[in-house]
């Protein structure tokens, strides 16, 4: 894949050189580097964050080996940051570049994935690469006393951009005016401190529409020890969330949507006793935030299924002594997934949760991505979650960027990552399909 252009990013860079140019003050020129020429390639966004630790990496994954091109976008310059060699496995990791920014990806035109890992001590964080969007949500942010929240906005392209922002809690419609509209210059990242404008909100959700571009978001939400990075995905009409057991921790479903109009959704749960249809069917209202507490639920809820007729986002929120962790569902079904950065780790118990939505039994095959490594395979009975530890698949190799997932059917899977203080992530799987 090397020489894969990210068509956008090459076009607006050779825009940039002749706007500095012209006019050599109006943006900070980037790094001397080669550019490769616009082919309408696609590409993953990765956000930054400024973490005080900085152990923090990225993990690819491709349908196929070979290299691709890294982009660091940051304070309005864009410099290259190597390639990362995706040798015959088709997987990487490697660490990232400091501070607030994007690493962006040149995925090219096969099946891709990439995600973040954060460590400490005694904290641990996961979230996704994705998509920039006009349209963006993360929902299950909090401002309670003892919890710190912030937005994150990035523009990784030459066009400055206007973020208008939506926020909605359990007082419904939230958004202070100074926060409703967002500048986000070319290549920079805006950091908001959500704490003083809106205090003591027990559970937030945050919209942010971009005019003109395309912008990705963070919320960075600290509390009980732990940090947890929340990303902004693109709403949609069909969600699947295994429950993981994290031991002691309070677990709740969190569902918005940005539609201005009324539509209806369903809530179907998978329980160790079998499935309930419809245990949810309702109307959804605008500016509404759904917060359900899973202790409500039928005991033994091991899988939801949140399905609408207009584009929704639904996720986790699970807190306990030590833990915080925070992230969407998985967006739809695939038979094939990627657990960037679930990599080899003895410090962290790390499991994918497999949820089978069918109602037949699917046998999946789980590998490390890495030269030699070996499969595992097993079988999810219909309409249910197998957890599966990947610790199962330990000592394969060194800096072993994560597992794939293969089924003879449409699975959904979601990954978390435990360390002994009871820190904790939750983030989805990619689809490489």
């Amino acid at each position: 894949m090397r020489g894969v252009a990210v068509g956008l990013l090459g076009l607006v860079l050779g825009l940039l050189t002749w706007a500095i140019a012209m006019e050599p003050s109006a943006v900070p020129s980037p790094e001397a580097v080669d550019i490769p020429a616009p082919e309408g390639a696609d590409h993953l966004v990765c956000p930054l964050t400024d973490f005080i630790r900085s152990d923090t990496q990225v993990a690819l994954m491709a349908s196929r080996g070979g290299s691709v091109d890294l982009w660091d976008v940051s304070g309005g310059a864009w410099a290259s940051f190597g390639e990362a060699d995706l040798g015959d496995t088709g997987g990487w990791v490697g660490e990232v570049p400091s501070g607030l920014g994007v690493l962006l990806v040149e995925s090219g035109s096969t099946g891709s994935g990439a995600g973040m890992t954060n460590n400490a001590t005694q904290a641990i964080s996961s979230w996704g690469c994705g998509e920039s969007s006009e349209t963006l949500m993360a929902l299950g942010g909090s401002t309670l006393a003892d919890q710190r929240l912030d937005l994150v906005l990035y523009n990784p392209y030459i066009w400055d951009a206007s973020a208008r922002v939506e926020i909605i809690s359990e007082l419904g419609e939230d958004t202070p005016p100074n926060l409703q509209e967002i500048f986000v210059a070319a290549g920079k990242a805006v950091k908001v401190s959500l704490d003083e404008p809106l205090r003591l909100r027990r559970s937030l959700g945050l919209r942010a529409t971009s005019s003109p571009g395309k912008v990705a978001l963070l919320l960075q939400q600290t509390g009980n020890g732990d940090t947890a990075m929340i990303e902004g995905v693109i709403p949609h009409t069909d969600w699947w969330l295994p429950v993981p057991d994290l031991g002691q921790a309070e677990t709740y479903l969190l569902m918005a949507s940005p539609s201005g109009s009324s539509f209806t959704y369903r809530v179907d749960l998978m329980t160790e006793t079998g499935l309930i249809v419809g245990f949810v069917e309702d109307e959804y209202l605008p500016g509404q935030l759904i917060e359900t507490r899973l202790s409500e639920f039928p005991d033994g809820v091991t899988g939801i299924g949140v399905s609408s007729t207009v584009g929704m986002v639904a996720g986790l929120r699970l807190e306990g002594e030590g833990l915080l962790a925070v992230g969407p569902g998985a967006r739809g079904t695939s038979a094939r997934w990627f657990l960037p950065g679930a990599g080899d780790n003895e410090e962290r118990l790390n499991v994918a949760w497999l949820l089978n939505p069918s109602g037949l039994p699917v046998s999946v095959s789980v590998s490390g991505v890495a030269e030699g490594a070996f499969s595992f395979n097993v079988t999810i009975s219909s309409e249910s979650v197998l957890p599966f530890d990947l610790g199962r698949l330990s000592g394969l190799a060194e800096d072993l960027p994560g597992y794939l997932v293969d089924a003879d059917g449409e699975i959904a899977v979601v990954w978390t990552s435990q360390l002994d203080s009871g820190a904790g992530s939750y983030v989805a799987g990619s689809p490489v399909d």
